[in-house]
């Protein structure tokens, strides 16, 4: 006789609900998951700037002159990216790696100024570069290690664009950490700007830039020095040094070429070494340091922030900065008041709260991108009846002022030796 005994079962709907509660437990906790993950990236990225905050101060105490930096991570503005500029600071001491010290959250791996290395890009001496800094480093190299093409005035020589140079960045400037996706301020890496003589009893001061733009080291004071920072009115908690970079522009920031070594590109071996994967060709790169002073061009039909010219007046400034009695503050920067405000567009809200910024305290501040468009507004009056085109190369979509001036100086004048007067005789 057979006993026979009942199976217990899942039936069709059961399991449908089961299913159901999976998917929905999922979908809760899925979108947890991304903040903390994301959180978790934007206190690596703080912590990567409080250390660089502390290597720059380092560099001070120890810089005959007290400057922070050598200047900006720029081959053709500052020279050989291996000995000149703040990446190579760091690295050169033993400070760090940058090229290990990324933000985790921007998905841009380097510098545009790769391109430059490559041969690639923009011309030699831009913007005053010195030539002797231009052969520096490897830059003033015949060859490294068998592969040729450096010397001369420029850093690609005769062997431009070839898997040799790629692997040489690969190898050299990339593994050895002289990288970075972070950008750093004009105040930092240029100091103030450069003037002109003014003629006796003159209260004007015109900014000179004889040897290069206010972008580049000759029409600047050069790197901020701490001796300046430490006198200046302007608190060190409110002047950012480093920051989150956004997406240099189209035309220098895509990569020209695959950087990475092994396999189909080892020319020469080290070893059993394996493959190294840096940054493919074809994707974006980051900006490397803010543009500086710059102003509002309502123009129809030409609207856009346009950086400071050569023999520009800045008496505005220094009225507005100085806090004069008769002025109440600094007028929106357009052409019309003659103000100009630092163009903040070479960093990025890249993580969700928005862009972390070292300041020159050592701490980090979070400035929130409060209108979506990426980028961070210290007050240019962005008209709001722009076409999307417009938009497009402005950057800033509104005026909404999303760096305060209570948390960020937009200004232009660290330095409080612009405001002698011309009381003696």
């Amino acid at each position: 006789m057979k006993i026979r005994t009942s199976r217990k079962a899942f039936t069709l709907i059961e399991l449908m609900v089961v299913i159901s509660i999976i998917a929905l437990l999922a979908s809760i906790a899925l979108p947890a998951l991304l903040r903390a993950r994301e959180t978790a990236r934007s206190a690596q990225c703080q912590a990567n700037l409080k250390n660089i905050g502390i290597a720059l101060h380092d560099f001070a105490v120890s810089d005959p002159s007290g400057r922070f930096c050598t200047g900006a991570s720029d081959y053709s503005r500052d020279g050989a990216m291996d000995e000149y500029g703040w990446v190579a600071d760091i690295v050169n001491s033993g400070r760090g790696n940058m090229n290990e010290s990324l933000c985790p959250s921007n998905p841009l791996k380097g510098s545009e100024k790769l391109n430059d290395l490559l041969g690639k890009d923009t011309a030699d001496t831009k913007d005053g570069a010195p030539a002797s800094r231009l052969l520096k480093g490897i830059a003033g190299k015949a060859d490294w290690n068998g592969i040729s093409g450096g010397g001369g005035s420029t850093f690609a020589g005769t062997a431009v664009n070839t898997p040799a140079r790629a692997e040489l960045v690969s190898r050299y400037f990339l593994e050895g950490g002289y990288n970075t996706n972070y950008a750093a301020s004009w105040h930092l890496v240029r100091g103030g700007l450069k003037f002109a003589k003014p003629a006796k009893g003159s209260s004007d001061l015109l900014t000179d830039f004889s040897a290069g733009s206010h972008k580049g080291l000759g029409g600047s004071t050069g790197p901020l020095r701490s001796s300046v920072m430490d006198k200046s009115r302007i608190s060190s908690s409110n002047v950012g040094f480093i920051g989150d970079a956004g997406p240099g522009d189209v035309d220098e920031a895509v990569l020209g070429d695959a950087l990475y070594f092994g396999d189909d590109r080892v020319l020469f071996a080290r070893g059993n070494e394996t493959e190294r994967q840096f940054i493919p060709a074809g994707d974006f790169l980051t900006e490397a340091f803010n543009d500086g002073p710059a102003y509002w061009d309502g123009t129809t039909g030409d609207e856009g922030v346009r950086l400071i010219g050569h023999g520009e007046n800045v008496l505005a400034n220094r009225l507005c900065e100085k806090g004069s009695p008769t002025t109440s503050g600094c007028a929106a920067p357009s052409t019309t008041t003659g103000v100009y405000m630092q163009d903040t567009r070479d960093w990025f809200a890249v993580h969700s709260q928005g862009c972390n910024i070292l300041m020159a305290d050592g701490s980090v501040k979070v400035f929130a991108d409060r209108n979506n468009d990426g980028f961070l507004n210290p007050g240019f009056p962005v008209a709001d009846d722009l076409s999307e085109s417009t938009y497009l190369q402005i950057g800033y979509t509104d005026s909404e002022i999303e760096m305060s001036r209570d948390e960020f100086f937009a200004g232009i004048f660290l330095d409080d030796s612009v405001f002698k007067g011309t009381f003696e005789d």
